[in-house]
């Protein structure tokens, strides 16, 4: 029993050292980088930085190498965690070909990041109308030893923790048709911000949205910015005003849609009946008659995909 033990201990030991083991560049121990391919053009109003998490795994014992490591984007160097702000103590860390995996995971921007672990990750949510203060996930990256991206660059996928809303609008007449001062109002409060877990299942290689904790709600109107309809136009047009919320089930219920069409109030009551999930868009639809008739036809949903911005490797947005 005594003999089992220790070499239980030595098993332990070993595969820590493996994970760990850092030191001059060889052709089978590259450096772990992420990408430096792209200019972030199109990029830099999203996130400048990003906090990650990764394992190694070796002899079924899984190790943290980066331990949350902040990664910073820089114009001359591309992404790196050995300088700039907040990396003091980190280390340039390499692939080991005694290992089996390496897993990885992030979040980001880096300062909306306050958890992180192998399993978990706790972001720092807000609505907001602006990406830059928007809160992104990655989806669990593992890479095997007999992956051909092993020893090669990380490219993370990340994608928006955040709900994405917009209304759209068609106008069924030949008249041009101008829509202002357009909002909606909740029946009851919704969240405007918390704290969102997220679970990662390194057997299923999947991510599952967990509990929303530190809530703030609020029942104030959310406003969106006005649209012109073209005469004869029948396409339904969105605003230019997106809202990014906090993901949660408390958004269901009654709203109201209030605006004015050419200067005169409008409003109708509609039924959101769809939790807000994270990453993706809702688009409630409504249409104009002639007769004056303001009505709902709808609801769109889809993943959002980072508006007009430029994939760019680690930030290929789904």
């Amino acid at each position: 029993m005594g003999k089992l033990k220790y070499l239980s201990i030595i098993i332990l030991l070993s595969a820590a050292v493996a994970c760990r083991k850092t030191g001059v560049q060889s052709p089978e121990e590259l450096p772990v980088v992420f990408s430096t391919e792209q200019t972030k053009a199109g990029l830099s109003s999203v996130f400048e930085n990003f906090r990650v998490w990764a394992n190694c795994v070796s002899e079924g014992v899984s190790t943290g190498v980066m331990k949350g490591y902040r990664v910073n984007y820089d114009a001359e160097q591309g992404w790196t965690y050995i300088s700039g702000a907040g990396t003091e103590g980190q280390e340039l860390k390499y692939w080991n070909a005694s290992a089996s995996e390496f897993r990885f995971h992030a979040g980001a921007p880096q300062d909306r990041v306050i958890g992180i672990s192998e399993s978990g990750l706790v972001l720092d949510m807000e609505s907001t109308q602006t990406l830059s203060n928007t809160s992104l996930y990655s989806m669990p990256y593992p890479v095997l030893r007999t992956d051909p991206a092993f020893g090669n660059t990380v490219n993370l996928l990340f994608r928006y923790a955040n709900a994405r809303i917009n209304l759209s609008f068609r106008y069924l007449s030949d008249a041009e048709v101008s829509i202002t001062d357009i909002s909606l109002t909740p029946s009851s409060p919704y969240a405007v911000s918390g704290h969102l877990a997220f679970g990662y299942d390194w057997e299923r290689v999947s991510v599952t949205p967990g509990a929303l904790t530190d809530v703030m709600t609020s029942s104030d109107p959310l406003a969106f910015s006005g649209v012109n309809i073209p005469a004869q136009s029948g396409e339904a047009i969105a605003t230019a005003s997106p809202w990014y919320m906090v993901p949660s089930a408390d958004a269901k219920g009654q709203w109201t849609l209030s605006l004015k069409v050419n200067g005169e109030v409008k409003q109708t009551a509609f039924t959101i009946d769809r939790a807000w999930e994270p990453g993706k868009s809702y688009v409630y639809r409504f249409e104009y008659t002639p007769d004056a008739n303001l009505v709902f036809v709808g609801t769109t949903t889809e993943l959002f995909v980072g508006e007009d911005l430029q994939d760019g490797g680690e930030h290929n947005f789904s």
